[in-house]
């Protein structure tokens, strides 16, 4: 099983430009969800920082990063717990590891891999 975790932003008084909300609809919404590299408290950055190598390597732009079942137990458990802390929201999100196309792995700690969405049977 692979996790990733979403960090979830609220940003009730904020309005795009009228351009902005033409040109990407995402715009319109004013909650935000990303990777624990986006927007977080210090405590959520402090909670893998220092752990997480991240892919020395070019890899395409689609793709995301999860934990591996060691990287959850190392790691992720402490980055939740941080937000949780923190009252920062969040959402684990869960696959298996059949089901993913793994791009990229780190062999050196093996916390984490890059997975690219599977294309769709035609």
């Amino acid at each position: 099983m692979f996790r990733r975790i979403e960090l979830i932003n609220h940003y009730p008084n904020w309005k795009p430009r009228e351009s902005d909300a033409e040109f990407d609809p995402k715009w319109q919404q004013r909650d935000f969800i990303q990777g624990i590299m986006g927007l977080s408290p210090e405590a959520v950055v402090d909670a893998w920082i220092d752990k997480l190598r991240g892919a020395q390597k070019s890899i395409p732009s689609n793709c995301r990063f999860y934990f591996t079942e060691k990287g959850w137990k190392e790691v992720g458990k402490f980055v939740v717990t941080a937000c949780i802390k923190s009252k920062q929201e969040y959402r684990v999100l869960k696959i298996k590891e059949t089901d993913a196309q793994i791009v990229w792995r780190d062999k050196h700690t093996g916390y984490e891999v890059a997975i690219q969405p599977k294309r769709k049977q035609q």
